[in-house]
C-alpha cells in the first residue's frame, strides 16, 4: 500500500487546517512515525522485521486528552492509523499523535477495544506487565524473555455516582502462552481513575 497523503482534516481554522496537512506529510513527521512503529512492534510485541506499509487514515480528536509524560497537550491532536506487514498478518496500528514544544509526540495505541486515555493507557500497562511478570517468572518462564500485552477489548460499563465505570479485558503473552486479564476502571469522586486487575 502505497503511502496516503493527508488531504482534509478538521482543523480549527483553514488556516490551522493548511499547516496541520502540510506538517503531517513532511518527511520528518512521516519518518519519526514511521520509526516509533516500527520500534513499538520490535520492543512491544517482538516483532524482528517489522514494515510500515503505508498510513491509511488520520482523525482529529475532538477533546484532547492526556499523555504520557507531558499531560494534556495545548495544541491539536489527532490519530494517525498505518499499516504494519512482516509481523504475521496484517493489521493496522493506531497512533495518538500531538505537537508538543515545536516536536511531534506520538503513542501507538494497544491493539483492540480499549477505551482507555494514552496516559491511562500507559500507566495501565506498567500495572499489568509487573504483575504478569512476576506470573511467568514463577511459571518457569526467563526474566528477561519476551513479555506482552498483545490485544484488548471492552467488556462492560455502568453508570457511577462519579461518573462510569468500566471493565476490559487485555490479552497477555508470555513464554508460556496467553492468557486473559481482567481489568476494572473505577472513576473516583476527585475524577480520578482507579485501577484494579481481577
Amino acid at each position: 500500500m502505497p503511502w496516503q497523503s493527508v488531504d482534509a482534516l478538521a482543523a480549527p481554522s483553514a488556516s490551522d487546517q493548511k499547516k496541520l496537512k502540510k506538517y503531517l506529510n513532511s518527511r520528518a513527521y512521516v519518518n519519526k512515525l514511521r520509526f516509533v512503529v516500527a520500534r513499538y512492534e520490535a520492543n512491544v510485541n517482538g516483532c524482528k522485521s517489522p514494515k510500515i506499509a503505508g498510513r491509511t487514515d488520520v482523525k482529529m480528536l475532538k477533546a484532547p486528552v492526556a499523555m504520557p509524560d507531558i499531560g494534556v497537550p495545548k495544541s491539536s491532536q489527532w490519530i494517525d492509523t498505518v499499516r504494519v506487514e512482516g509481523c504475521g498478518k496484517p493489521f493496522r496500528r493506531k497512533v495518538i499523535a500531538a505537537r508538543h514544544g515545536g516536536e511531534a509526540v506520538m503513542f501507538p495505541y494497544l491493539s483492540g477495544t480499549t477505551r482507555t486515555t494514552p496516559k491511562l493507557q500507559f500507566d495501565t500497562m506498567k500495572l499489568v506487565l509487573a504483575a504478569e511478570r512476576k506470573r511467568s517468572t514463577r511459571a518457569g518462564c526467563k526474566k528477561k524473555s519476551l513479555l506482552k500485552v498483545s490485544n484488548s477489548q471492552f467488556v462492560a460499563q455502568a453508570k457511577m455516582k462519579h461518573g462510569t465505570m468500566w471493565r476490559e479485558t487485555w490479552t497477555v503473552k508470555n513464554c508460556k502462552g496467553h492468557r486473559k486479564v481482567g481489568i476494572l476502571f473505577t472513576p473516583d469522586k476527585r475524577g480520578k481513575i482507579q485501577v484494579s486487575l481481577e
